[in-house]
């Protein structure tokens, strides 16, 4: 089983899979669309003044060299991998940016599907010559573009040069309105690789309404207070009349990485080694995350979905407790629709005995690959505006994603007074944040991180195999790590 835990993670590690917050194959719900299918009111148009209008003052000349009149007719290409109405409020503010710019810079902006796709195309455009100007990507998947497939020296713009010069950077107070957990993500070894574009959550969904009638008047904050509640309603589920649901009820199993990653997260578990050099998954805190959901399945508190999407198990109650993100809100807020339930549910993060429960956060930055002076400050001032409070606002409204700033967080929270109560109980939950490893390694060795957990819940697994497990599941991120890119 070892060896098939090993083979199954290298395996993995090989294959593409689209990025955890793509949703291909669905239709898209409305985003105005409330928990029971009803439309609520309100619109997701930008509001076109605000008091957080992305205005600025240089505090002095620019240190670049470069004459603005330069800029004057460039014409850059943008690619990223946002769909439907995130492709459409993308599409707004790129023509917001190209008709209200002073500088006369045209950006054209083209969704490339999935984040796999944008990767291997950009991979392939690098080579060809013909690469675009920037990118909303994930930086572990930025870091092997370029020839064969690896990065370069010459490939990925240090973002510094910008961040910090007098007049098109971003001045001290700026930088420190961007909440750390994010801001830092993107610097790896005092490089700044990207500018954070967007950030989702993965986090618990929370059926309020069964909880109550189970007789929980709050949600779990504690592992202990977590099976508690799980296996309540995985009792009920067995002494019904009902014989084909006997194994459902409690947490509906999610081995995804992101999840994996949040209980980690939640357990104490830094994931990485400090400094950011490797991994350290062969600890205890591993260990005991995985104890702890291997006999959450063995006393039937939680179960494996396999017959309809996760969010309508949980919308049929075959769930107390479910996995998902931020961005499948709507999603989720559809099945319930799709069920006919007025049940009430929240989002909560991942509960810790420590009292410090944890979610783990993903998601794309704007990367710039290297070309002229012009067009390399071209495109940095585009990164700059999108991540302004506002622009941010309104993209992390259509994407159901985390404000990236304090100050958009002001705005969503003052201004957006129809957002439905699951996004808002997700905007508390920003002090709980943890990011996604960022090393160019974890393109990989997040694979053998969810093929490992995937192992605890075979019929053939025992706890007394959890620590070889672990101990399998942290050389194989050693030797990922050794050989990234």
């Amino acid at each position: 089983m070892l060896l098939a835990v090993l083979g199954a993670a290298l395996l993995a590690g090989c294959q593409t899979s689209p990025a955890p917050i793509q949703r291909t194959g669905t239709t898209t719900p409305s985003k105005n669309q409330s928990q029971d299918g009803d439309q609520e009111e309100g619109t997701v148009s930008p509001t076109k003044k605000s008091p957080l209008s992305p205005t600025r003052t240089p505090a002095a000349k620019s240190d670049l060299g470069i004459d603005p009149r330069d800029l004057d007719g460039l014409q850059l290409q943008f690619w990223h991998a946002w769909t439907d109405e995130s492709a459409q409020a993308v599409d707004e503010l790129v023509n917001d940016f190209n008709s209200t710019n002073p500088w006369g810079i045209v950006v054209g902006a083209s969704s490339l599907g999935n984040y796999d796709d944008l990767s291997g195309q950009t991979a392939a455009a690098i080579t060809q010559g013909t690469p675009p100007d920037l990118l909303s990507a994930y930086g572990y998947q930025a870091a092997r573009w370029g020839k064969d497939g690896e990065a370069t020296d010459n490939t990925l713009v240090d973002l510094n040069t910008y961040v910090q010069d007098p007049e098109y950077g971003l001045d001290s107070q700026e930088q420190a309105d961007f909440y750390p957990e994010f801001w830092e993500q993107d610097l790896i070894n005092g490089t700044r690789l990207g500018l954070p574009a967007l950030r989702t959550g993965q986090v618990l969904y929370y059926n309020l309404s069964w909880a109550e009638e189970l007789g929980f008047d709050a949600p779990p904050t504690t592992p202990e207070e977590f099976k508690e509640q799980a296996c309540a309603a995985a009792k009920v589920k067995q002494s019904d009349d009902d014989p084909d649901n006997d194994l459902t009820g409690g947490w509906i199993i999610s081995s995804d990485y992101p999840s994996v990653l949040g209980w980690l997260y939640a357990f104490g578990s830094s994931v990485v080694k400090p400094g950011g050099k490797g991994y350290q998954l062969g600890t205890s805190q591993v260990e005991n995350t995985f104890r702890f959901l291997r006999q959450l399945y063995e006393e039937r508190c939680a179960w494996v979905g396999e017959d309809i999407s996760v969010e309508d198990e949980f919308a049929q109650r075959n769930g107390l407790f479910a996995a998902g993100s931020l961005a499948d809100i709507p999603y989720q807020q559809a099945a319930f629709g799709r069920a006919g339930s007025r049940d009430r549910w929240t989002v909560i993060p991942f509960p810790s005995a420590s009292g410090k429960p944890a979610i783990s956060v993903f998601g794309p930055s704007y990367i710039l690959l290297k070309s002229t002076p012009e067009r390399q400050l071209a495109a940095w001032l585009f990164a700059r505006w999108m991540a302004s409070p506002i622009n941010q606002a309104r993209l992390a409204e259509a994407t159901s994603s985390l404000p990236l700033r304090r100050s958009t967080l002001d705005y969503l929270v003052n201004y957006r007074p129809w957002l439905s109560s699951q996004y808002r109980a997700g905007l508390d939950l920003l002090p709980y944040a943890h990011a996604e490893p960022a090393d160019p390694s974890w393109y990989t060795v997040r694979w053998a991180v969810s093929d490992a957990a995937t192992q605890l819940f075979k019929w053939y697994f025992t706890v007394k195999q959890l620590p070889a497990t672990v101990r399998l599941l942290d050389s194989t991120a050693a030797d990922l790590y050794r050989n990234r890119p």
